[in-house]
């Protein structure tokens, strides 16, 4: 089978990207022909196809000049995208195209040229931007679904990315044109949920059941599980206010147990939690690890004591938690978005992240349990069964072969 695979990043960037890259190996592994398309960047991996990527476009600084207003055209609708995408159809001629995220860089204009070849197309969704201008449904320190029912001028009017109002004007911009043009209505004919309760916020906001499918992620599990307890407790993934761990360092005061903390990762709020930090005096006992290569951070996962996924804001799957139980550790997750779909039985420990000490009350207790081992090794047992790449392929091609290709 020849499948294009699309996706506006063609270099590790986030968890989007990890995906991406691993499903094409994936796909290669079992004798399949996979082309990429992407948006050209320096930093892009070699590819044979890199000559038909569409041009860099760059929207972190937007101004007010007459360039950046056709960047903002390019942002709801790409031509140059579309006519780059339609290239490499005729070129690579695949049987079937695989989308992932695509908004901004390329835009939905893609869709289209995907559906005038006549190409069956579906579409991974990766986060909330189908639904909500910011991709997050969080906005200002808490959850926000003001925009169900298309009121996207909530976006503007609570500047919800960036506290900008020219950012927000244009996503929720953006958000309008995609539904009044019902660009995705037209041209996806499936979309796959990496969870359950993805594809119930989908269908809540107005998205047709039958159209939404779901396939968990999936990562190799480790040869044998970590044996023994860590040390530490470990906190790894971005630094950013939704991720909650402010409130994880604030909750580690609580901690009874000889236990220290190291955060793995980097981000915005990096500054102010070594800050806090400071200010609370734990110092000696919180370490800042800084962003590690994917072999460091599988060591700091392994020799750690339990891993904590404190999340304040609706988690589409809980790769960070499900990366941790493919090492054999147990996971302590916020019960928001998918992180209870990930975090289930005897594996680990959920907490309400709205409950006032839940999540001090819960570490000392995964801390105080004489068999985290046996927890760790559950989590293992999990991420084998349910989680695999057998498993994963298998449930895709059968999504592929709807199409009778």
């Amino acid at each position: 089978m020849k499948i294009l695979q699309v996706h506006k990043f063609y270099y590790p960037h986030r968890g989007a990207e990890s995906y991406f890259f691993n499903l094409i190996e994936l796909l290669e592994k079992h004798g399949h022909e996979v082309a990429p398309f992407a948006m050209a960047d320096g930093k892009n991996r070699p590819s044979p196809y890199a000559d038909y990527f569409t041009g860099k476009l760059d929207v972190s600084r937007p101004d007010y000049s007459l360039r950046s207003i056709k960047k903002i055209g390019k942002i709801i609708y790409n031509r140059q995208a579309k006519a780059d995408a339609s290239r490499l159809v005729q070129k690579f001629r695949p049987d079937i195209v695989h989308v992932h995220n695509i908004y901004h860089q390329l835009s939905p204009a893609v869709l289209e040229a995907f559906k005038e070849a006549g190409l069956p197309v579906v579409m991974t969704v990766h986060d909330f931007n189908l639904i909500c201008p910011n991709y997050l449904l969080y906005t200002h320190g808490r959850i926000c679904e003001r925009c169900q029912g298309g009121r996207f001028y909530n976006c503007l009017l609570h500047r919800c990315i960036k506290d900008s109002i020219g950012a927000s004007a244009v996503g929720a911009a953006a958000a309008y044109f995609n539904r009044l043009a019902r660009i995705y209505e037209k041209n996806v004919d499936l979309y796959i949920a990496p969870s359950q309760f993805l594809k119930n916020k989908l269908v809540e906001f107005g998205f047709p059941p039958e159209k939404v499918v779901v396939l968990p992620h999936f990562v190799p599990a480790a040869k044998t599980p970590a044996k023994g307890a860590g040390k530490y407790i470990l906190y790894a993934g971005a630094l950013r206010g939704n991720k909650g761990v402010k409130e994880l360092i604030r909750a580690f005061r609580e901690v009874e147990f000889d236990a220290d903390l190291q955060i793995a990762g980097d981000g915005p709020e990096r500054v102010n939690l070594e800050k806090l930090v400071q200010k609370l005096g734990l110092t000696e006992r919180v370490k800042f690890l800084g962003q590690l290569a994917r072999p460091e951070l599988t060591a700091v996962i392994r020799h750690s004591r339990l891993v904590v996924v404190p999340s304040l804001y609706h988690e589409v799957f809980g790769l960070a938690a499900l990366e941790a139980l493919a090492e054999g550790k147990p996971v302590l997750a916020s019960s928001l978005g998918a992180l209870p779909e990930v975090v289930t039985g005897e594996v680990g420990q959920i907490f309400n992240p709205a409950e006032k000490g839940s999540l001090g009350r819960s570490l000392n207790w995964l801390l105080s349990q004489p068999n985290l081992g046996a927890m760790g090794e559950k989590g293992w047992e999990a991420v084998k069964e349910r989680y695999s790449s057998a498993e994963h392929y298998q449930r895709l091609l059968e999504i592929y072969k709807r199409f009778k290709i």
